[in-house]
């Protein structure tokens, strides 16, 4: 999962971005396809960020990729039925601290993969207008590695097109954090879970504090 882990905050980067059309102006795949290339060419060029500018990066994934992404329902699928046993105060933080988590992983990971090809595939018809699977091929620079597959799940929410989860080659980001997170749970509860993400965080921000 170490792959995984560093692998699909890049990419999550090219989901929306900043574009002018945004809601339902555009279908997903296309609002995808719109600004995978401009995400691709920050990560190529901005000379800050290639030197590995975390402080930088933050900036850039907090203001320009985080409100693309419904936070609160990751978070709640992620912890799956111990959601209901948490207090609205409990909730509250483990949404803070899991969205944290995130952020800083897509930042740390955002100049690694330098001169990768990305394709968006077509929108397949959906009965479920307000939902989409935007389905996309990674193409690795070495002609020895295989693609790799990246899909978004999105939905419609009060007009904007929101990503709350993510497969590559099949592994769902969700699934994967239940399944951490129902370890933790069932060995220090709620707040154990509490406790980890925010220790979690803490040395993510204390590792990369260096990093200019």
């Amino acid at each position: 999962m170490n792959f995984f882990k560093s692998l699909f905050g890049i990419f999550l980067l090219a989901v929306l971005g900043v574009c002018n059309a945004t809601g339902a102006d555009l279908k997903p795949d296309e609002l995808v396809r719109m600004t995978v290339d401009k995400i691709m060419y920050v990560v190529e060029t901005d000379e800050d960020i290639v030197r590995g500018d975390i402080e930088k990066t933050l900036v850039f994934v907090e203001e320009q990729v985080a409100p693309h992404f419904d936070f609160p329902r990751m978070a709640r699928l992620a912890v799956g039925r111990a959601w209901r046993q948490a207090t609205p105060d409990q909730r509250n933080q483990i949404v803070q601290e899991f969205r944290t988590l995130l952020v800083r992983s897509y930042a740390a990971a955002f100049t690694r993969f330098k001169g990768i090809k990305i394709e968006v595939l077509p929108l397949r018809p959906s009965d479920k207008p307000e939902w989409a699977l935007v389905e996309s091929v990674i193409k690795l620079p070495t002609a020895v590695a295989q693609p790799i597959s990246l899909n978004y799940d999105m939905e419609l929410t009060e007009g904007q097109w929101k990503v709350f989860d993510l497969q590559i080659d099949g592994a769902s980001l969700i699934v994967n954090n239940r399944n951490i997170f129902q370890k933790e749970i069932q060995s220090s509860g709620i707040e154990g879970l509490i406790e980890t993400l925010k220790q979690k965080n803490r040395a993510d921000s204390q590792s990369g504090a260096g990093k200019r």
